[in-house]
């Protein structure tokens, strides 16, 4: 972006369109991969919290993480790693035997907790989240939101300009088209994924420090 800025018009040039297109393109698409990234990394940092402790198994999690523990566990070593072909059957057998001894441990998998699908999208985030066991996760930020964005916003507000910088990304990535991405959307999407990741961050911690509370106490 600094690039852009510092050597390029804005609207640019006609002789200027096609180095302001890619690099405007890739920060559209670099800003998402970020954000997917986060999602991944966080998730499993906060879990290994729980993993780290000695008296932290499976039966302290909240039910919804119970599900998502065991059978994404179970699941990502029977289809195999993911977007790539499927291997032979016969090269999950050691895989599969290491997620069932798991399973039957009780013991806590961080990385059944961090699919994205490769479209972190404002579905792909409720549902990571409430498989953290945190329901509506954008109308729990909401009001937090709105003093850090210092404005008031609809109650979509959030997942739809989500949508919005994702499915921006997407025209890129398929389109090779970024002629209509203005240098305005581009810092606002970096603004939005700041407060977006900080409030998720909060949200996050607050249920892993309970979990450890709850485990704690007799």
């Amino acid at each position: 972006m600094k690039i852009e800025k510092n050597n390029y018009k804005n609207p640019p040039r006609l002789a200027e369109q096609k180095p302001v297109q890619g690099l405007r393109g890739a920060v559209a698409i670099l800003v998402v991969a970020c954000f997917e990234n986060y999602l991944k990394d966080s998730i499993e940092e906060y879990l290994s919290q729980l993993t780290i402790h000695p008296l932290i198994l499976i039966t302290h999690l909240p039910d919804r993480m119970k599900k998502c523990n065991i059978y994404k566990t179970l699941e990502r070593a029977m289809k195999g790693p993911l977007f790539e072909d499927p291997p032979p059957k016969v090269n999950r057998l050691n895989d599969i035997e290491i997620a069932c001894k798991k399973v039957a441990l009780g013991l806590i998998n961080p990385s059944a907790f961090n699919f994205t699908g490769g479209n972190p999208n404002a579905n792909c985030v409720k549902l990571m989240m409430k498989e953290m066991d945190i329901d509506d996760i954008f109308g729990r930020i909401k009001n937090r939101f709105e003093i850090k964005w210092k404005k008031p916003v609809a109650v979509i507000f959030i997942a739809d300009k989500l949508n919005e910088i994702v499915n921006r990304r997407h025209i890129v990535a398929h389109t090779a088209n970024a002629l209509n991405i203005t240098r305005a959307q581009l810092n606002e999407s970096i603004r939005f994924f700041k407060i977006l990741t900080e409030l998720i961050d909060n949200e996050m911690k607050r249920k892993i420090n309970q979990i450890l509370h709850n485990a704690r106490t007799p």
